[in-house]
């Protein structure tokens, strides 16, 4: 899409949201690797860096990290946030130039589950679904009853 959006003229950016564990995959790194070259800069990767992915932790699957230093090596514009804290993730997205031939990576730092104690940090809930019980006692955590 951003790469259309360029041969066509448009103005438009593209935002892809990922997990790290998708930062596996042969074809995002074809994805990285050729944004750079095309002068994508209205792409911007945000990348939600639990530590999880579907069987276990990332960096014991497979080690990535530093994630962000891979992407500026790559030639992009990379950052680091809490991904929990709103007013940072916004202060990124403001300050990304508009006129940038680099593409930018948001490496958003988060907690599987947060907030939720019984959830947190803990890699079963990729695949389970909460009983009533359980929405019932993550919204009184939450302060949402």
């Amino acid at each position: 899409m951003a790469l259309a959006a360029k041969i066509s003229g448009n103005k438009y950016r593209s935002f892809v949201l990922m997990s790290d564990g998708e930062c596996n995959e042969g074809t995002v790194w074809e994805a990285v690797l050729l944004a750079p070259v095309q002068k994508l800069g209205n792409l911007i990767f945000i990348v939600d860096n639990n530590g999880w992915q579907a069987t276990g932790r990332c960096d014991d699957i497979m080690h990535l990290n530093p994630l962000a230093d891979k992407f500026k090596t790559f030639g992009w514009n990379s950052f680091e946030v809490d991904g929990h804290n709103f007013e940072e993730l916004l202060n990124i997205f403001h300050s990304i130039p508009v006129d940038s031939e680099k593409p930018t990576a948001i490496i958003a730092h988060t907690v599987k589950g947060k907030g939720v104690s019984f959830m947190e940090g803990d890699n079963n809930w990729h695949y389970r679904i909460p009983t009533a019980d359980d929405v019932t006692r993550a919204k009184a955590e939450l302060g949402l009853e």
